[in-house]
């Protein structure tokens, strides 16, 4: 009986909610079923919390956004060329639905409870990464490789792809970094998933990284700042961590000075052996792109959702390129959303964007401002929400920022 009381407790907690949505974030790099199972569970408590409280329903205008791209992403089926991998997509794509309602019934986070699930949300990408560097180091053991430490590599262990891992590990470390008072376990682990991401080489989130380290150092810290003692620390370290990694990054930033932009552009075909760089085939994306609005009528409402992949399987075929790339989507959400939902669906996720950011501007909150830009950015070399754990980590954060009453302040917040 005790037990039961002490259950209930917990469950009724105010807390409970923000506990859920950790657990959620923090199973995303294990796996589809695990966070699938905690997106279960937290449904359950949500209806439960809707049938005991009887909480007035009401969406705000930033919730209804996500909602309405579901909408639309439900109504494409009507034009699709493809309505059985539409029916698939639509399926897939119901948290983008729910997630915003769950948000609507539950009460509104404080900024305790956004700390809360930040902080579940850091240490569990502190320990997967000690898991990478381990892992890895046992590989450079095997292989005698430092290739092991670095980009896909360093998570095999998990299969995952080092640019989704950059993203989930780059939101830690830019809220440690926004934390006034940390302590000594926060700083090493700071200093720790700064070291990771560099590690991973992605170039795009590298790029983004650097640009919000200098906007928390510049806009945030302000010119007194670089006049003390720590600060100069602070960049040495910074600079050091560079160094430490800077083979394999500049490596990656080099690769793309051997493409043939001409060649991709123009050519008719291309060898099964052709050396693709990250740039290029998503260069040679954007050409296909550019054929099949002029070829297949898709500018105004696209092929529907997940309609396109057959299309550009043929014209992949027709070019002769590397059998792996026959199934890439996109790998430009920009272009994905023209080419399935075409221009309106483009439009609407462009305001989306632009709406967060400005609200995020207005909040003062230095990890809302940064979710915009990483994401603004990521969108430009991948097609994140057609990804399982990006779409969770992207409609997560969406809602938990705009379902969070931060104390309104005249100076960046975490």
């Amino acid at each position: 009986m005790h037990v039961l009381v002490n259950i209930k407790t917990i469950i009724n907690h105010p807390d409970f909610f923000s506990y859920l949505i950790g657990l959620i974030l923090s199973t995303l790099l294990i796996g589809y079923a695990p966070s699938s199972i905690a997106f279960g569970v937290f449904l359950f408590f949500v209806l439960r919390f809707t049938i005991i409280n009887k909480p007035k329903f009401k969406v705000s205008p930033m919730l209804l956004l996500p909602i309405g791209l579901y909408l639309l992403f439900c109504c494409s089926y009507f034009w699709s060329v493809d309505t059985k991998n539409t029916i698939k997509g639509i399926e897939r794509f119901v948290p983008l639905f729910l997630f915003p309602i769950a948000f609507s019934v539950i009460p509104k986070f404080s900024k305790k409870q956004y700390n809360i699930v930040l902080n579940i949300f850091t240490k569990s990408n502190v320990l997967f990464g000690v898991l990478f560097l381990l892992s890895a180091s046992l590989n450079y053991f095997k292989t005698k490789s430092l290739d092991v430490f670095t980009y896909h590599n360093l998570v095999s262990i998990l299969d995952l792809n080092a640019i989704y891992v950059s993203v989930f590990f780059s939101f830690s470390y830019f809220y440690l970094l926004s934390k006034k008072n940390k302590s000594k376990l926060e700083k090493l682990s700071l200093f720790f998933l700064g070291l990771i991401i560099l590690l991973l080489s992605s170039k795009m989130l590298i790029t983004a990284f650097l640009i919000c380290n200098l906007l928390f150092l510049f806009f945030y810290k302000k010119v007194e700042y670089f006049k003390s003692i720590k600060a100069i620390l602070s960049i040495l370290v910074l600079t050091i961590v560079f160094g430490i990694s800077s083979s394999q990054v500049y490596d990656r930033f080099f690769e793309e000075t051997r493409t043939d932009y001409d060649e991709v552009l123009h050519s008719e075909k291309f060898n099964r052996v052709y050396p693709w760089t990250g740039s290029s085939i998503r260069i040679l994306q954007l050409r296909i792109l550019k054929d099949q609005i002029e070829e297949e009528d898709i500018f105004w409402r696209g092929f529907g959702l997940y309609a396109s992949r057959e299309n550009l399987r043929e014209r992949h075929l027709n070019f002769n390129t590397y059998k792996g790339y026959h199934e890439y989507n996109y790998h430009n959400l920009y272009a994905q959303f023209l080419s399935e939902l075409g221009i309106f669906g483009l439009l609407y996720l462009l305001v989306i964007l632009v709406l967060n950011t400005r609200k995020a501007i207005k909040s003062k909150v230095f990890l809302f401002l940064v979710f915009n830009i990483i994401f603004m950015m990521m969108f430009l070399t991948e097609s994140f929400l057609w990804v399982h754990r990006g779409m969770f980590l992207f409609i997560i954060f969406f809602c938990l920022f705009n379902s969070t009453m931060f104390l309104k302040k005249h100076t960046i917040t975490n």
